[in-house]
């Protein structure tokens, strides 16, 4: 499978602050890509010279085999993005913003068009009503229909959850699957909230101070051999004191929330069982708890 993006030895620099350094990946063809990291990470300013809002440091880009240096304005027409929190007009109806932004993008599509892309995102019904009116996930959604309206082949989100109630990132996950999964896009999203972002992604990157940390398959990053396994036991400070006392004591990592978490692969979990038995722990659960939040608190701490 080609991939849509390919970036090599990407950095940016403000001044005595290295945003983005020495970053290099690449994006698979039709896949959801998760582009992880804590805020303040680079993110967002990656994004930003993706979408030739900023300029690079050094470093190359290629956006659909072409280099963006060279064919900014090819790559761009194929490209739809929201940057955060969309901009939108908050005195006109969602209808009269996607119809607008089309306009101003340089292309028109006819009213059907434009109900097709509302009902998309969930708002056909939505359509005649002022945007002042949407909650925060609604101006979400509009944003993304008006980066859809000229039919992109890449999606480009930047946090798209952010700030959202439960509901809102329920129906962006939902949207995002079936940009993917049913029209065959590529969506490349950037997100702080790693929990969220295994339900949707194929491919993943973390960074960390503007560095990669670790890209590839989630499945294959979601790895059995080095898993959180969580202990919920009645006396977490004297099992904690046993397990510290023993050969265990290896693996342990910390309490957390009245559980004791340890790290070691699945195939261990009936052989630490068995000598929680032996020194008769009263056991209350015993599971795996292995996460992309885990996984990346493994890397970055």
């Amino acid at each position: 499978m080609p991939d849509i993006i390919r970036v090599q030895h990407l950095s940016k620099s403000f001044k005595d602050l290295t945003a983005v350094n020495d970053l290099s990946f690449s994006v698979p063809q039709g896949c959801v890509y998760g582009f992880l990291g804590q805020n303040g990470a680079g993110k967002s300013t990656t994004i930003r010279m993706l979408l030739t809002l900023i300029e690079p440091s050094s470093g190359d880009i290629e956006i659909f085999g072409l280099s963006l240096q060279r064919h900014r304005q090819q790559i761009l027409k194929n490209t739809g993005a929201v940057i955060e929190k969309p901009d939108l007009y908050k005195y006109l109806s969602a209808l009269d913003n996607i119809r607008l932004f089309a306009k101003l993008g340089g292309v028109h599509p006819s009213r059907m068009q434009l109900m097709e892309k509302l009902d998309k995102v969930g708002l056909a019904a939505r359509a005649g009503s002022k945007v002042k009116t949407f909650s925060q996930g609604m101006k979400q959604r509009l944003g993304i229909a008006i980066a859809l309206v000229h039919d992109p082949e890449l999606v480009i989100l930047d946090e798209p959850v952010n700030g959202l109630d439960p509901q809102g990132i329920a129906d962006i996950r939902k949207l995002i699957i079936h940009l993917s999964k049913e029209e065959k896009k590529t969506v490349f999203v950037s997100s702080h909230l790693l929990a969220e972002m295994e339900m949707v992604a194929d491919h993943m990157l973390i960074i960390d101070k503007g560095k990669k940390i670790v890209e590839g398959p989630v499945k294959s990053l979601l790895n059995p051999d080095k898993m959180v396994i969580e202990l919920e036991t009645k006396d977490i400070n004297a099992v904690t004191q046993l397990i510290q006392g023993s050969s265990w004591g290896d693996y342990y990592k910390k309490q957390e929330e009245g559980k004791i978490l340890l790290e070691f692969g699945t195939h261990a979990v009936p052989a630490f069982n068995t000598f929680l038995v032996q020194q008769q722990v009263q056991v209350l659960s015993l599971r795996p708890r292995h996460s992309l939040e885990d996984y990346f608190l493994s890397l970055t701490t």
